[in-house]
């Protein structure tokens, strides 16, 4: 497990390196949030002056933002999409501007859009089974079924860019792209990126110091505290959006034979694949 441990930090280091030339990889999670936030916050908004209290009121915000998790999802799909062609391009020696890897990602909106609606009703029908179900109960079946989705969707938008295959298709061909490399014994990748993990560890230790100071010091100080938190916190988001996203296009190419960015060892690969009941006869 340790070894596991190792391996997946230097494969994080690895991936960091491989993206580090082209910083224009970056501007993609960034446009992500900022999207997302507008299209909440605009949701929020016409929820709270524009749908009227009644006996219905609470189905209207159910569908609101059911509705802005569907539009969310959609732009990050596109967004990552054009995230990856973007860095197959750089990895080519093609460089791709934005606007063009926007473009073309724009070809798949429609894939991008059934698989918006289908993940959001995913997470709609997991999250109403851990609020109806109190204790560890709950926790274990949402444990259970957030595992099971991520590793089933693993490969969903690397197969939707490259399969353009619809929500469904896209989930099997996922599915099966797993066993046929690892087997049904896949426990997903050990991918631990500390690089990330320092922004995020940092900003959320600023926010729980800020709570604890609260009262103690000036206004001043303490909303410089908050903010530096919430920019770390926003910075390790940033980073994790890419080097996640960008990792498992890579892994996805590798296991589909189209080789691995200098500076990738397929030795770490192998030794951050997680087996269920540690067993590791599936290597390639």
């Amino acid at each position: 497990m340790f070894e596991s441990l190792k391996s997946g930090w230097r494969l994080a280091k690895q991936v960091r390196k491989s993206i580090s030339g082209n910083k224009k990889l970056y501007l993609y999670p960034v446009i992500t949030g900022l999207i997302s936030a507008f299209i909440f916050i605009a949701t929020l908004i016409l929820l709270i002056f524009e749908v009227p209290v009644t006996g219905f009121a609470d189905y209207y915000y159910l569908a609101g933002i059911f509705l802005a998790y569907i539009l969310v999802y959609f732009v990050a799909t596109l967004l990552i999409i054009a995230m990856m062609i973007s860095y197959r391009g750089y990895r080519s020696g093609n460089n791709v501007s934005i606007g063009t890897a926007l473009g073309m990602a724009r070809e798949y909106s429609g894939k991008a859009f059934e698989w918006a609606i289908l993940y959001s009703i995913i997470l709609m029908i997991l999250r109403m089974i851990e609020s109806r179900i109190r204790g560890i109960g709950g926790i274990i079946i949402a444990s259970i079924g957030a595992f099971a989705i991520t590793v089933a969707t693993f490969f969903v938008v690397p197969t939707i860019l490259d399969y353009k295959l619809g929500p469904i298709k896209a989930i099997e061909k996922s599915v099966e792209t797993i066993k046929s490399h690892f087997g049904n014994a896949f426990g997903g990748v050990i991918y631990i990126d500390l690089y990330t993990l320092i922004f995020t560890g940092s900003g959320f230790i600023l926010l729980l110091l800020s709570a604890f100071l609260a009262g103690a010091i000036p206004f001043v100080i303490l909303t410089f505290i908050l903010t530096a938190g919430a920019v770390l916190i926003i910075l390790g988001m940033i980073l994790n959006f890419t080097y996640s996203n960008i990792f498992k296009l890579i892994l996805f190419d590798y296991i589909n034979g189209k080789g691995l960015p200098d500076g990738i060892d397929k030795n770490l690969i192998n030794s951050a694949i997680r087996y269920k009941g540690g067993n590791r006869n599936n290597q390639f």
